[in-house]
């Protein structure tokens, strides 16, 4: 019977040193399937971290080279806008003071006005993708604007000069003249003003 009983006993000791000896087993295996599961993440988000800022880093490059591209666009732009008006300005005066030959200096005033809106035309047709829809709608109505008003006044005062004209057709192409000399001076810029809070926004000068 005792040897029966020591047999259970140290039967009993040898499960309870087995059952102990698999749990710490368990817990180390345990422990470092966990601190590998860490490790992977921290790899992973190190991983993710870098990919991350190298995007940002591409990203802030382009965007930088946009900025840089959109500030010469409108720099030239402007530049050519206030030329363009300049040149109208000129043109559409009702007196235009004579320095030396009156048909050459009309000549230069036309051939001004002409170049003005060509080359602004020219400039600005394929750089239009660098501005958001509205602003391009407004540079588009500003481009239309011009060469109808430089249009029609040019031909109107062509005929202005004529002696034989009917007064009639003269007092209208007078007054249709006048309107566009006043509109040219008056309305133009306040376009203009427009278009340059819209610039200053999109170069971030207040």
């Amino acid at each position: 019977v005792i040897i029966i009983l020591a047999v259970l006993l140290f039967g009993k000791q040898l499960i309870v040193y087995f059952f102990d000896e698999t749990i710490t087993f368990k817990k180390a295996e345990l422990n470092q399937d966990l601190e590998n599961h860490k490790k992977k993440l921290e790899q992973e988000n190190k991983d993710f971290q870098h990919s991350l800022d190298l995007k940002l880093n591409d990203f802030n490059i382009r965007f930088s080279k946009l900025h840089q591209d959109r500030a010469l666009v409108i720099k030239e732009l402007y530049h050519k806008i206030i030329e363009l008006q300049s040149a109208m300005t000129v043109f559409t005066r009702r007196i235009h003071p004579i320095i030396e030959d009156a048909n050459k200096e009309k000549e230069e005033r036309i051939d001004r006005v002409n170049k003005g809106f060509i080359e602004f035309v020219n400039f600005y047709m394929p750089n239009r993708i660098y501005f958001e829809k509205e602003l391009v709608e407004k540079l588009d109505n500003l481009s239309n604007e011009y060469r109808d008003k430089g249009w029609d006044f040019g031909y109107m005062s062509k005929y202005l000069s004529d002696s034989n004209m009917p007064k009639e057709l003269y007092e209208e192409y007078y007054e249709k003249t006048k309107e566009i000399s006043k509109f040219v001076i008056e309305e133009f810029p306040k376009v203009i003003q427009d278009l340059e809070e819209e610039f200053r926004e999109l170069l971030g000068v207040k």
